[in-house]
This record gives structure tokens, C-alpha cells and sequence, in this order.
């Protein structure tokens, strides 16, 4: 029964963890369309998300300087989208520097490192720094500086639809071919209603059983130790 509370709570924690940091406020969020700002990728090519509009858009705000967590982000998402095997021209995936210090040298290092290479993945900055922000409150990403290397962020992705509106947000550390597969259907329409009730319904079930099983191991061992005392 321990090992099963265990598994159950580390499901369920696993089912709701949003990696670090502050995560985003979803009703704020969701349904809504982040500035038309400039990036500029690290070939030079100035580009806005309205020059993208006609497919769905995964963006991923990163560092380059980061020691671990986005490193695990870009990689995961790499393997994972080679494992779905869609055309590239069925969506773009933009990986932008969150970190204002850095610029397109730093994310050039970044994406040659880690081979992000396909011809659908633009590799970005935000140069001006009140725009690069502007974006951010718009995703709600919020990041703080515990050292002047290491950020504490949230780990996530956002799916915004062929229009440009947020639409989806998928959090972790290492994200799954599934993860990727619901953002993009989300982004295209294509998530049916029964679909996110059940993700919803499996989590809080996972709950339910655990608040069952933690509650009969604890009554047992209560119950053990009764019989123990000296009447």
C-alpha cells in the first residue's frame, strides 16, 4: 500500500508540476494574441508572428546560458518531434531568449550545440528589450535571477493557433511526443470536448485514489497500534 501511495502521489504531482518558477495565470492568457513584435533569428532575418499566420506556432522561451533545464526543453523537443514525423511545413516552432543580456551570437552557440536545425525552427532574440518584455507579460512568463548565470523559470511551451492566438500551453521538463501531438491538434481545433474533460478527469481520479489509499494505510497503522497498547 506504501509503494502504491507512492506511485499515486508522484503521478499526481507529475500531472500538475509546471516545472520552475512562477507559473502563468491560463485565464489570463489563453485566448488571447502576444504583440507583433520583432525577432531576429540567428541568420540575420528579421521576422514578426504575424509572418508566420497560416499554421500553428509553438513557441519556447529559453536562455542560452541556462545550465540544465533548457537544454532538457530543446533536446526533449527535438527527439520528440522526430518521433511524431509531421511535415515540417505543418507548423513553425520559434526558440527565443528570454534572458535580455543575451543576443544572437549566444542563441547561435545555443542552436548549434543542440542541432536545432530543422528548416521550421527559428532560433530568435527579441532585440529590444521593452518588446522582448511586452511578449513575455503577454505569455505571462515570469523569471527571477538567483545568480547572475541561473533564471528561475517556468518550463513550458506555447501552441498558439494559424491566427496567432494563444491557444495551449504544455508544461515540463521533457516533453513527450504526446505532449506535442495534443498542443498542435489544440492550436488546429482539433481537440474534441470529451478529450479535455478527460484530461481532467484522470488526474483528479489519481487524486482520489490516493487520498483513499493514504487514508487506509494510516487507519491500518492506527488500527496495529490500538492492538499494541496495554489495555
Amino acid at each position: 500500500m506504501r509503494r502504491l501511495a507512492g506511485y499515486l502521489l508522484s503521478f499526481a504531482l507529475g500531472c500538475s508540476v509546471f516545472g520552475q518558477g512562477i507559473p502563468p495565470n491560463l485565464s489570463k492568457t489563453i485566448g488571447t494574441t502576444p504583440p507583433d513584435v520583432k525577432f531576429v533569428d540567428t541568420q540575420g532575418r528579421a521576422f514578426r508572428l504575424s509572418d508566420l499566420k497560416g499554421k500553428p506556432v509553438i513557441l519556447s522561451p529559453v536562455y542560452a546560458g541556462c545550465p540544465s533545464a533548457c537544454i532538457v526543453i530543446s533536446r526533449s523537443v527535438k527527439h520528440a518531434l522526430e518521433q511524431l514525423g509531421l511535415p515540417e511545413d505543418a507548423f513553425i516552432i520559434v526558440t527565443f531568449s528570454f534572458d535580455p543580456k543575451e543576443g544572437r551570437a549566444e542563441m547561435a552557440s545555443f542552436q548549434k550545440t543542440h542541432h536545432l536545425n530543422a528548416h521550421n525552427w527559428r532560433v530568435a532574440v527579441i532585440p529590444d528589450d521593452q518588446a522582448l518584455f511586452q511578449m513575455l507579460d503577454a505569455l505571462d512568463f515570469r523569471f527571477t535571477y538567483v545568480s547572475e548565470q541561473v533564471k528561475d523559470h517556468p518550463n513550458l511551451l506555447v501552441f498558439l493557433d494559424s491566427e496567432g492566438v494563444i491557444r495551449h500551453y504544455e508544461f515540463g521538463l521533457e516533453f513527450t511526443p504526446a505532449q506535442l501531438q495534443r498542443g498542435l491538434r489544440i492550436a488546429r481545433g482539433e481537440y474534441t470536448l470529451w478529450e479535455r474533460v478527460s484530461d481532467w478527469i484522470f488526474p483528479l481520479g489519481a487524486l482520489g485514489l490516493l487520498a483513499t489509499g493514504t487514508w487506509i494505510m494510516f487507519g491500518s497503522r492506527h488500527r496495529r497500534r490500538q492492538g499494541r497498547e496495554p489495555s
